[in-house]
């Protein structure tokens, strides 16, 4: 098939086998009926329209209606005859896409059926079928995998088919072909049946794009943990490979981009890895990085060192500009403590221990008689009240996903200095979320809350006497392993508010069943958290998990020739699609998110505790 492109700039890859090109200032004035296809590629900047001359919408009117296939891609379409010819009428100038998604109508060449969901990235355009029929319509839909809603979305044709005469028109009204961006064409398997309905449709052979992102397939924890060094590395995550420029906290789900947001959780989890990692591979320079990372923390003011201020020893959440804490997070300034005391119980550095209990000890002056504690502190909220009155006054969270890590930052704390009342603390806690378990409040998931909630209990069991906690952990686990997949994750379950679509802390799934995998706030965790279960107990129902759960892990590890994305683990995957893919309604941790401590610091240090057969609490 003779196929001409034209397009403003050249294209970079195979669009259709074979194909010629030309700049599409051209058209005008070139000879159409000499080719068997021709495609127009319109710009995807939102600054400017690629607009049809009356001349070129008359000539290409007559090239289809006498046997020629034509596709148009981001086409304006403001103008009759523009419209006419390409089947849709241009409501609006372009915009970019943000949380918009295409959805298949089941019409004939479509390639999937009918509701089906995809994504894609950048420009694209609103208006009404004209004498077309929609293959992809472009909508707010909310849904994960596929969407049946009808009325409750305004909609818009995105891919429309349309016959004149003996030939036929294809208008696509958002960047397909003409992105210079793959990745965000997800998920690959439902685009390329798209794509081969679409050639089977009009005879075109559209070449299909390779997968810009695949899996690892089977490999060892060993080889896993390698990978995911050299991801630190490679990706520009760690701006320099001593630490001492500190880690950044991840790779944005929808731009792609390196942060530029320094957080002290995501140190302490990088800290964890690369300690245990240097430890376990006999490469000391990742035991230095680990040390560079923590003295990045404490060179660059993110812990509350003066004495006289009421978050005395607090971290902050970020670089906030001020000298004192902003916002401080219960779970992150108890993975700072967790990370700092174990260090220090390794390898005997005292600045390690001062800076770790004077986080071990603020916290525990706000904590509520309860056990449990405000998931969040405001500076000035603390100032106004002060420890004590905040302590009493502020309402405990209710959550596991707070009050855990709580719990396992009191249990190092006691390791360090044998003090009891860390203990009681956290037993007394661990009690009153489980005889208050109708109360709990979940972020994201049951399943990431409780997953969250096993690392304290499966310690502190030895200090219970009641067996409460014993029986809590086994009522929890059952939980978790009943929502467990072949594969061997845990699937999202019992999504606390399912429309908390399109705000930050939004889960990446909707309603059971969608067999999404969590790699933010579950199974990555999870993986350190079920090993500790087996330590702490010795159940081979445990041990068993953890193998089945790393194997899963290991086999989804990210495979590219990006160096952003090789080695590392992505947020969501689905499970149903065996790729990287999930609902996108959380606009701050998406579905594609890679972040560098509690995703791709966390899964490494669960498999490297279990290579080295240790516990975070020997």
């Amino acid at each position: 098939m003779k196929t001409m492109i034209f397009s403003q700039v050249q294209p970079k890859r195979d669009i259709v086998t074979g194909a010629e090109w030309k700049p599409f200032s051209s058209l005008e004035q070139s000879e159409l009926s000499g080719y068997d296809a021709i495609l127009l590629i319109g710009t995807g900047s939102l600054d400017e329209e690629t607009v049809l001359s009356l001349k070129e919408s008359h000539a290409l009117w007559h090239y289809v209606k006498q046997g020629g296939r034509l596709y148009a891609e981001l086409i304006s379409a403001f103008d009759f005859p523009s419209s006419r010819l390409l089947g849709w009428k241009q409501d609006f100038l372009k915009s970019r896409r943000t949380l918009e998604k295409l959805r298949t109508t089941g019409a004939e060449g479509s390639g999937l059926d009918k509701g089906s969901i995809l994504e894609w990235d950048g420009a694209f355009a609103l208006g009404f079928s004209a004498d077309s029929e929609p293959l992809l319509e472009v909508g707010g839909f909310r849904e994960t995998h596929v969407s049946t809603s009808s009325g409750e979305t305004k909609t818009s044709p995105a891919l429309s088919f349309r016959r004149i005469g003996d030939g036929l028109v294809v208008s696509s009204c958002f960047s397909l072909f003409g992105t210079g961006d793959l990745t965000p064409l997800r998920p690959h398997s439902r685009w390329s049946q798209v794509i081969r309905g679409l050639s089977d449709k009009t005879g075109i052979p559209f070449v299909m794009w390779e997968p810009q992102i695949t899996t690892s397939g089977q490999q060892s924890p060993e080889g896993a943990v390698a990978r995911s060094a050299d991801w630190f590395v490679r990706s520009g995550i760690l701006p320099k490979a001593d630490g001492s420029a500190g880690v950044l906290e991840n790779i944005h789900s929808v731009t792609g981009a390196l942060s530029r947001d320094y957080r002290p959780d995501c140190h302490a989890h990088a800290v964890l890895m690369f300690y245990l990692y240097g430890t376990h591979s006999g490469k000391e320079e990742w035991i230095e990085a680990a040390h560079g990372l923590l003295q990045y923390l404490f060179e660059n003011g993110f812990q509350d060192m003066d004495p006289a201020s009421s978050s005395y020893g607090f971290f902050k959440w970020y670089q906030f500009p001020d000298e004192q804490p902003h916002q401080m997070f219960t779970d992150d300034n108890a993975w700072v403590c967790v990370a700092l005391l174990y260090l220090y119980r390794k390898t005997g550095v005292e600045e390690y221990k001062r800076h770790g209990l004077l986080v071990a000890e603020a916290m525990m002056a706000t904590q509520h008689p309860s056990g449990l504690r405000h998931k969040v502190m405001i500076g000035e909220q603390l100032e106004e009240l002060g420890r004590e009155r905040a302590a009493q006054e502020l309402e405990p969270s209710m959550s596991p996903h707070f009050e855990s890590i709580t719990h396992t930052a009191y249990i190092q704390a006691y390791l360090v200095t044998g003090d009891m009342k860390y203990i009681e603390t956290s037993v007394r806690g661990s009690k009153e979320l489980l005889r208050r378990r109708d109360e709990l409040w979940f972020m994201y998931s049951q399943t990431s809350g409780y997953g969250r909630f096993t690392l304290a209990l499966a310690y502190l069991q030895q200090f219970d006497e009641s067996g409460e906690l014993r029986q809590g952990l086994e009522d929890i686990s059952t939980y978790l392993l009943s929502h467990q997949d072949a594969s061997g994750a845990i699937q999202e379950a019992d999504n606390p508010d399912p429309d908390r679509f399109g705000e930050e802390d939004a889960g990446v799934y909707i309603h059971n069943g969608e067999g999404i995998a969590d790699q933010l706030y579950t199974n990555n965790f999870l993986l350190m958290n079920v090993w500790e279960c087996w330590k702490a107990t010795g159940d081979e129902r445990y041990k068993q998990w953890y193998n089945q759960l790393s194997d899963f892990l290991c086999r989804i590890q990210i495979r590219s020739h990006d160096a952003r994305y090789n080695g590392g683990w992505m947020r969501a995957y689905s499970l149903q699609l065996e790729e990287y893919f999930g609902n996108n309604g959380d606009t701050g941790w998406g579905p594609y998110c890679l972040e560098s401590g509690w995703t791709n610091a966390m899964i490494p240090v669960g498999m490297l505790l279990g290579m080295m057969d240790e516990s975070i609490f020997e």
